[in-house]
């Protein structure tokens, strides 16, 4: 092949590649913007009332008298319930959610020796209108804002031969309750 017929090859692949890669032609095109306005987002939030109480709610101890954690030494048999107000805020169009306590706090919160007898469950009062209990999920199906007490009811299991062990190992031990935690979550389906 000749130099002449070379330089034309390369000159028509040039070419080629101006045209495809580099842009050198434009098609007409047009564009505009559209006020479409601004989104937002909403939030949930969980508000804790002023410093909660404990009580003893045991069934056999009448009034519900109020004790110190501190010195009160619990028992099998014997039911106890901290009771702190919470406000749900709850802002967004579709916004649905529910309330529970947090079982991985009750877990690092209890002694492994207590957990076949102690339980640590949810008991609201004073629910609004629009806020639901199923077995301590508190739920909620429209935004609003809701203001209600929520019972966290430690139990310590009642039993034949204290509470079915003789092991010592469930006496004279702590629970650091100051863990415990309220745990609110959009529920979308």
């Amino acid at each position: 092949m000749n130099k002449v017929a070379k330089a034309g090859i390369s000159a028509g692949i040039a070419g080629l590649l101006l045209l495809g890669g580099a842009g050198t032609y434009a098609l007409w095109q047009d564009s505009k913007t559209v006020n479409a306005g601004t989104v937002q987002t909403g939030q949930l939030k969980l508000t804790l009332g002023a410093a909660g109480t404990w009580k003893d709610i045991s069934s056999d101890v009448s009034g519900a008298p109020t004790i110190d954690p501190a010195v009160f030494k619990i028992v099998p048999g014997d039911t106890i319930q901290f009771t702190q107000g919470v406000t749900i805020l709850a802002d967004g169009q579709n916004l649905k959610g529910q309330l529970t306590i947090d079982q991985s706090t009750v877990t690092a919160a209890i002694p492994a020796a207590w957990q076949p007898y102690v339980t640590v469950t949810v008991a609201p009062s004073g629910l609004p209108a629009g806020i639901t209990n199923n077995a301590g999920v508190l739920s909620f199906t429209a935004p609003g804002s809701y203001s209600f007490n929520v019972g966290i009811t430690v139990a310590f299991a009642k039993g034949t031969n204290a509470s079915g062990t003789d092991d010592e190992t469930i006496e004279n031990q702590t629970a650091n309750l100051n863990g415990l935690a309220l745990k609110l979550e959009q529920i979308r389906p």
